[in-house]
């Protein structure tokens, strides 16, 4: 964070600092991007159950973002494809315990659960990074691997099906 205030104090003081034309450029788009997206990202970034919801809509901002900068858009959406653990089968379930998502995002997360048969075992090494477009949603992105959260934790599937205000009465 204390480099993206650095950046915008630059571009701020160009002027006075005498910055060429193309580096004042460089600054403004720079902030731009800073100032829409990345902070926005930086300081929602401390509750790992909203991560999956927070890395997706990251993810369809920039696909939004190429029309307005698309070097800036297509430089970070490639950094992102190394990045993609909380939207893999594993991890998205987490964000059934988030703040981000509506109820029926969640319901819907939930009932594709609940659909998807649980594999007789889990698969191990590294995550397999999803294909991510900007139609994509968190429920589209669960899987058999997704079981693996409630599964290890040991809790039952039932509360699934109950609409989500119910689900912090649910023992599990």
């Amino acid at each position: 964070m204390a480099r993206n205030l650095y950046s915008m104090k630059m571009f701020m003081f160009a002027e006075q600092l005498e910055y060429d034309e193309e580096t004042v450029v460089k600054l403004e788009r720079l902030n731009l991007f800073l100032g829409l997206f990345y902070t926005l990202m930086w300081m929602s970034s401390t509750l790992a159950a909203d991560a999956p919801a927070n890395d997706l809509q990251f993810m369809k901002d920039m696909m939004k973002f190429k029309r307005t900068d698309p070097e800036i858009a297509q430089a970070v959406l490639q950094k992102l494809e190394n990045h993609k653990w909380y939207l893999t089968q594993e991890v998205v379930p987490f964000a059934l315990f988030g703040s981000r998502l509506s109820d029926k995002e969640k319901q819907d997360i939930a009932a594709k659960l609940h659909a998807t048969e649980k594999p007789d075992s889990f698969r191990r090494g590294k995550p397999m990074f999803p294909q991510v477009t900007a139609k994509t949603t968190l429920a589209d992105l669960v899987g058999p691997e997704s079981h693996l959260l409630l599964d290890t934790l040991g809790i039952e599937y039932d509360w699934l099906l109950q609409p989500v205000a119910t689900w912090p009465r649910s023992d599990d």
